[in-house]
């Protein structure tokens, strides 16, 4: 049996990249997306890391989202492309750099590879500089979930064994449960 997914899931700053670029397998790579993006925002209420209610925002907070929901004051083209320093990817590959060739992998639309490559080169930041007061735990974390390729970021199993969780796993429940 084949089920028909929307296109249009996800609040736009929680939304992982293969949705927003239309993709029509997903699964729950999504979600650990999100799972990213909403622990990034917590990482950024902490007083340390943002020392005011100024500083504290979410992680992506894109104001369009090509093509579903674009810009309506575009007045750049990229390769033909609309653009946006506001659209949702713009925004992400500020933080984790555009994708080169193999995080492409995925992408099935030659339209949305192109889109892709409109994009200049921006390498990934180093997200310690953004929540300094986070653990290198935490950091580890975000830098495996917040990853383009769903194919290549952590899966829900391996992000629950993630040492980040390692203070608060219950050794002797994982020992019955085997």
């Amino acid at each position: 049996m084949k089920r028909e997914l929307t296109g249009h899931v996800v609040t736009r700053w929680y939304r992982a990249p293969e949705i927003i670029l239309l993709e029509k397998d997903y699964g729950p790579a999504i979600d650990v997306w999100s799972i990213g993006c909403i622990f990034a925002e917590l990482l950024s209420m902490m007083k340390s890391n943002a020392p005011t209610f100024i500083d504290r925002k979410p992680l992506f907070p894109g104001k369009s989202c090509f093509p579903l929901s674009p810009a309506k004051d575009l007045t750049e083209q990229r390769n033909g492309f609309p653009f946006s320093t506001s659209d949702q990817l713009a925004v992400i590959f500020n933080v984790i750099g555009t994708p080169n060739e193999e995080d492409m992998s995925f992408v099935t639309d030659q339209k949305a590879i192109e889109y892709l490559k409109s994009y200049p080169n921006i390498n990934r930041c180093d997200l310690k500089t953004k929540y300094t007061a986070a653990t290198v735990e935490a950091i580890d974390f975000l830098d495996k979930i917040l990853v383009f390729n769903p194919f290549f970021r952590l899966t829900l199993d391996e992000a629950i064994q993630h040492p980040l969780f390692d203070n608060v796993r219950n050794k002797e429940a994982q020992e019955i449960n085997g």
